[in-house]
């Protein structure tokens, strides 16, 4: 009877253990779950290539532009946005020769080619857009004009990347108003076209942070133009010094 309720005993222990190997609930199944980190987040992506979001749906960006080759409908975006920080950290220009994709890495430079009349011009996209469909690109107003398609608003374009420029925006927690930058002017002009002209021989330079600043004096106005804008005054005369075969006159502001 003795070695009967032993035998019984251990059966009970043997089912029991069963029944929870069996137990469909784990308790690593109920842990914390992973933090973030452990899965990726955007902070693991360059900060050229950082997945975005808008109006409920994620971009994610091309970790590289080599190659690229696209044809489509671009717009152009102006006054409203002039001032205000780009995607990159950048002061929109709405005179600059900039555009805004959704996909491309900030700063790749693009050759955009209007294929209603041929014209062709080289910008850098600085900016996130455009979220409407239909449409690949958004022109920066200066680059809308050069292609010739202000009027008309939308025109079919050929996308071709040729390059990149470095990433523009400052990792420097330091406010705005604390760094200093130093600006290369190259001239100031009356006239808005003849700004323009400087602006275009700039670009073509390679100086694409060159930009027109538009000022009033005494109930002139003047269209200032800077070939870029350094955080050190030793990059700024380095600049200055090449300028000054093309520019004699250049100097440096602060």
């Amino acid at each position: 009877m003795r070695y009967i309720t032993t035998l019984l005993a251990i059966s009970v222990i043997i089912f029991m253990s069963g029944c929870a190997s069996l137990n469909p609930f784990p308790k690593h199944i109920h842990s914390t779950p992973p933090s973030k980190k452990t899965v990726g987040t955007v902070s693991t992506y360059d900060q050229k290539t950082r997945p975005y979001t808008v109006m409920g749906r994620t971009y994610y960006p091309l970790k590289n532009a080599a190659g690229y080759d696209e044809v489509g409908r671009a717009s152009w975006y102006g006054r409203d946005f002039h001032g205000k920080k780009t995607a990159n950290g950048q002061i929109y220009d709405m005179y600059g020769l900039s555009a805004a994709h959704k996909t491309l890495p900030l700063g790749t430079q693009v050759r955009v080619t209007n294929l209603e009349n041929r014209r062709s011009i080289v910008l850098v996209i600085n900016d996130r857009g455009p979220f409407v469909s239909g449409r690949i690109l958004d022109l920066s107003y200066g680059a809308a004009k050069k292609l010739d398609t202000v009027e008309r608003g939308v025109a079919r374009v050929r996308i071709e990347a040729v390059g990149t420029v470095p990433y523009a925006r400052s990792v420097n927690m330091t406010p705005p108003s604390a760094v200093k930058h130093y600006h290369v002017r190259v001239g100031a002009f009356s006239e808005r076209a003849n700004a323009e002209r400087t602006h275009r021989r700039l670009v073509k330079a390679g100086y694409t942070g060159a930009k027109i600043k538009v000022v009033n004096r005494d109930g002139l106005t003047l269209h200032i133009v800077q070939a870029g804008s350094f955080v050190s005054r030793d990059k700024a005369e380095q600049a200055m010094e090449r300028l000054k075969r093309q520019f004699p006159t250049c100097y440096i502001v602060s």
